[in-house]
């Protein structure tokens, strides 16, 4: 076993959005599956048929759900197709240069040229 640390940022709490809050905690990780054995913690074999069909399942949806929106024609938003998606991401990287989001906004549709399809856009 061996400890493994971590951190994250939460920015919603009981269903509501928060100001960032960071945290950093640690827990003991298993190495190998023996380990697991015999700490007692292996899943019982209904617990492993439960997780390989809810993969599974998971995996179909995404299948069918693909088939669907390729029969009905549409198209995966990509920065050469999608000139919002070119000015959100233009955006993105001003704000991450430090400017304010109304800042970034305007800059980044000066730079491209391109309106905003919709104000509440950031």
């Amino acid at each position: 076993m061996q400890t493994k640390k971590f951190s994250g940022v939460s920015e919603n709490a009981y269903g509501k959005p928060i100001a960032p809050l960071k945290y950093e905690t640690s827990f003991e990780a298993f190495d190998n599956a023996d380990e697991i054995r015999s700490a007692g913690e292996w899943p019982k074999d209904t617990d492993v048929v439960k997780f390989v069909n809810a993969q599974r399942k998971a995996n179909a949806r995404q299948k069918a759900m693909q088939a669907a929106w390729d029969a009905a024609g549409l198209i995966k938003p990509t920065l050469e197709n999608d000139e919002q998606l070119r000015l959100k991401s233009m955006h993105k990287i001003f704000v991450a240069a430090g400017k304010s989001e109304q800042e970034a906004r305007t800059l980044a549709s000066a730079a491209l040229g391109i309106e905003w399809a919709d104000s509440d856009d950031e």
